[in-house]
């Protein structure tokens, strides 16, 4: 890093240099150099950062940012795990490649944030709002996002996989090729998403909303999609093996190349067929 090399460096200089009253110079350089690197670069990976002026990279386990109101703030890279950011205000975040494992975010508000390649592994995220973000690549396996909203965002190869997801608000956003096997969904709202790839195998989806979304190569084996509604959704070569799908409404949807449909699902296209006409 080219700032440690010159603080290094400072630590080598002439004795002559020294002796003629240079320590104040080295002082005032150091300090210089010891501000451009917090602003530019942020802390050493993992130092342990300041709580008051949090950095990118830095160790901040012991912190709390419970409540605090902090638009913006830039924390890519740190280890966040187990760190409480219930009731934060963060829009406009950058957690990106950070470490959140158990952090708590209940009630936080992440609108816009940042956060790809993060680990929220059993994160709690309980209502937590991330709205027009970008979570691409991030890990939430395990994590509580019960009431959460991730509407209008993109969570291209996210990985939710048996994630607590009740009642979670997902609309008009971008999940493709993302996983969500074993996830709790019961009444999640994907209304207009694309989920194009995506493996939600053996989820329980009970009463979603599938209205006009892309689930097109989704796979969806062994899912339970009791109620759920697909009205003008586009299912093109979606896997149903041994899914189930008591009371669940196609209205609308595009139907071709489905893998493995079940009895009631063949039942249902059998249903449609004269609409065709």
């Amino acid at each position: 890093m080219p700032f440690l090399g010159m603080l290094q460096r400072l630590d080598t200089l002439p004795e002559t240099f020294q002796e003629s009253g240079a320590h104040m110079t080295r002082f005032l350089l150091l300090s210089t150099l010891l501000l451009a690197l917090s602003i530019c670069g942020g802390a050493i990976a993992g130092q342990r950062g300041s709580c008051d002026l949090p950095l990118p990279n830095a160790d901040l386990r012991h912190c709390s940012f419970a409540g605090k109101s902090l638009p913006g703030i830039n924390l890519r890279g740190a280890r966040l795990d187990g760190v409480d950011f219930s009731n934060a205000r963060m829009p406009g975040c950058d957690l990106s490649d950070s470490s959140l494992t158990k952090a708590d975010f209940k009630w936080a508000i992440l609108a816009d944030c940042v956060i790809v390649d993060a680990d929220l592994d059993h994160a709690d995220l309980f209502h937590a709002t991330f709205d027009g973000g970008i979570l691409n690549g991030s890990r939430f396996t395990g994590a509580n996002l019960f009431g959460a909203n991730l509407n209008e965002l993109k969570a291209i190869k996210a990985d939710f996989s048996g994630a607590y997801m009740k009642d979670i608000a997902m609309e008009e956003s971008d999940f493709s090729n993302s996983r969500f096997d074993k996830a709790f969904m019961m009444r999640a709202v994907m209304i207009g998403s694309r989920l194009q790839g995506a493996s939600l195998r053996h989820a329980v989806l009970t009463g979603a909303a599938f209205e006009e979304a892309d689930l097109s190569q989704v796979d969806l084996t062994s899912a339970v999609l009791n109620g759920a509604h697909f009205n003008d959704a586009q299912l093109v070569g979606t896997r149903f093996t041994d899914a189930i799908i008591a009371n669940a409404v196609f209205r609308g949807a595009r139907l071709e190349g489905l893998i493995g449909p079940p009895p009631a699902l063949r039942k249902l296209l059998d249903e449609l067929a004269p609409d065709a006409d």
